[in-house]
């Protein structure tokens, strides 16, 4: 007889393997979404879409992708250790909410062009959220 729990309550933690699978899904509709939103950014500097493509930005997707999801992951871990009050729909929720967080911090890092008066953006996107922008960074 289980009496750690009230009889008749759910459990607040989810054990369902599909609660694990949302993760890479959440995962990939947020780094492809962060992508698509910086693509859009950077449509008007010449240098802010790689010439083939937004070839850079396709190469940093799976990159970006994997880190949120090993993220989400570890979300999803904590929650299963320290269950929320909200119950099972706070539980599904709070992954949902990390991927919109990581979504914004993805979008922050790929930083925005910079448009000088009476000249050309000549900025480039990062390579990688947070490192920098690439490109001359002035207008000629």
């Amino acid at each position: 007889m289980d009496v750690s729990r009230a009889e008749g309550e759910a459990p607040a933690s989810p054990s369902s393997c599909g609660w694990y699978l949302l993760t890479p899904a959440l995962a990939a509709l947020g780094a492809y979404g962060g992508t698509v939103w910086t693509v859009r950014s950077w449509a008007s500097c010449p240098l802010g879409n790689n010439a083939g493509n937004n070839v850079g930005l396709l190469m940093t997707l799976p990159v970006v992708w994997l880190c949120m999801t090993l993220l989400l992951h570890l979300l999803q871990l904590a929650l299963r250790r320290w269950p929320l009050r909200g119950g099972r729909a706070a539980m599904w929720l709070a992954p949902l909410a990390g991927v919109i967080a990581l979504t914004l911090l993805y979008r922050i890092g790929m930083d925005w062009p910079y448009h000088p008066p009476g000249g050309r953006c000549m900025d480039g996107y990062p390579l990688f959220p947070f490192t920098g922008k690439t490109g001359p960074h002035s207008a000629e």
